[in-house]
């Protein structure tokens, strides 16, 4: 998406912002531009706002820019299309840019310290996000010891991401990412018909 493009969405979308409810950076922490679509409430914990969704009213106790974002992408039905593609795009070129911990093992020998390459572990990361999903395992059982075991001999460099990152970040990137791929093949396709069966 061009700058220009990007441009005009904010514009769009700061339109059916009222202005009393636009942001005005008043310096302090940072906001990620996520919140520009939200309205932020009252602060809970330190750091941590309510937010609501311009669109659909949706509310949040704690607003967290990546389910703001997922939802933008992927559930809001009320969200432009415009807002919808421009934060599908975002979360479908997502790279993970943090460092896990380790597990700890009673079996402290390792024969690396060193991470995986950040390409690596996010494909590792979306293999095993569709294996899960696919073979219909609870998210958690990612955090189950023997499991961990497994993973630390397959590949010890290998850091497997906790149910909450696997269930939260990964699968919203993966949906964001799918969708955009459907909707690519169906702009492609010729001739097509879509028929709803009774």
């Amino acid at each position: 998406m061009t700058e220009a493009a990007r441009t005009n969405i904010q514009e769009r979308s700061n339109d059916t912002i009222p202005l009393s409810q636009q942001k005005v950076n008043k310096g302090g922490p940072k906001f990620d531009e996520v919140w520009q679509y939200f309205i932020q409430g009252a602060e809970g914990n330190p750091g941590h706002y309510k937010a609501t969704c311009y669109h659909c009213k949706k509310e949040w106790s704690r607003g967290r820019p990546v389910a703001l974002k997922a939802h933008l992408a992927n559930e809001c039905s009320e969200c432009p299309e415009e807002i919808s593609e421009y934060w599908q795009n975002k979360l479908a070129e997502n790279m993970a840019n943090y460092t896990r911990r380790k597990h700890s093992s009673q079996d402290q020998t390792q024969t690396s310290d060193d991470p995986l390459p950040l390409e690596i572990s996010s494909r590792i990361d979306r293999s095993l996000l569709k294996a899960w999903v696919m073979a219909g395992i609870p998210f958690e059982v990612i955090e189950n010891p023997f499991i961990l075991d497994l993973f630390k001999n397959l590949n010890p460099a290998y850091v497997p991401p906790s149910r909450t990152t696997l269930s939260g970040r990964c699968l919203n990137e993966e949906i964001s990412r799918v969708g955009k791929k459907v909707k690519s093949e169906l702009e492609m396709a010729d001739n097509l018909t879509l028929s709803k069966k009774n």
